[in-house]
């Protein structure tokens, strides 16, 4: 249930800043020794962001986070005394300026609805390295969604698959055009290569490069897992 080894190395500093000038507070709850050490030795590197501290247990958690009210917090899912689960379930609904991210080895469904659903802004697995991590943390400071790709993708099948409405299931993004968003469902849904995509929807390979520019650039994203978070968002929005 736990990484074995800690697949991090401190990298070295960007030199920018997190968040606009301002100091970033992160807290760990994490009860592997080594690999919390290496993350905070990774993240102590980033310019104007502080690592206020470990935490190894759900007690501890639920003592210690209210009191410090960390920028971010994130959270392995495995502890000693229960699940960080419980963690967001009692402190999310109170620490409303704190950014929830789970950062663990689960990628099972029932584990990243039930972190999700009690109150995490962000999901990541610690075997994403180093690079990865930062860039999470960057995103939450700025107010973002840390998700990994494969973990956007398999909720996005939950979505589909666990009593999402079908007039949900099938929303449009407004700035893109139907064609358009088939494709991006079609990408965020299997997870296929551009040939693959082309196949299934009977379009050329070039055709569907195109499009795939286009919905970035419609989007203002850079990559396809951006892209799938903005659809992913869609889908968790209520209204």
């Amino acid at each position: 249930m736990k990484a074995h080894g800690n697949g991090l190395a401190s990298p070295s500093s960007t030199g920018k800043s997190l968040r606009g000038g301002s100091s970033v507070t992160v807290a760990l709850v994490e009860d592997n020794a080594e690999f919390a050490d290496a993350l905070t030795a990774c993240l102590s590197h980033q310019p104007d962001l502080e690592v206020l501290g470990i935490l190894s247990t759900v007690m501890d958690a639920l003592g210690h986070l209210p009191v410090w009210k960390p920028d971010i917090v994130l959270l392995d899912l495995g502890l000693p005394d229960g699940s960080g689960i419980e963690v967001l379930r009692v402190l999310s609904p109170s620490m409303t300026d704190t950014t929830f991210v789970v950062l663990t080895v689960f990628e099972d469904d029932e584990s990243i609805r039930e972190a999700l659903s009690a109150g995490a802004l962000g999901y990541m697995l610690k075997c994403s390295g180093s690079r990865a991590i930062l860039e999470g943390v960057s995103l939450a400071a700025g107010g973002g969604s840390p998700l990994d790709a494969q973990i956007t993708r398999r909720l996005l099948e939950v979505l589909r698959s666990h009593g999402a409405p079908e007039s949900q299931a099938i929303r449009d993004l407004t700035e893109l055009t139907a064609k358009e968003n088939l494709l991006l469902r079609q990408m965020a849904k299997t997870g296929d290569s551009v040939k693959e995509i082309a196949d299934v929807l009977g379009l050329t390979y070039a055709t569907v490069r195109t499009y795939i520019r286009r919905i970035y650039i419609k989007l203002g994203v850079h990559n396809r897992s951006q892209a799938e978070r903005r659809l992913l968002r869609l889908h968790q929005d209520p209204s």
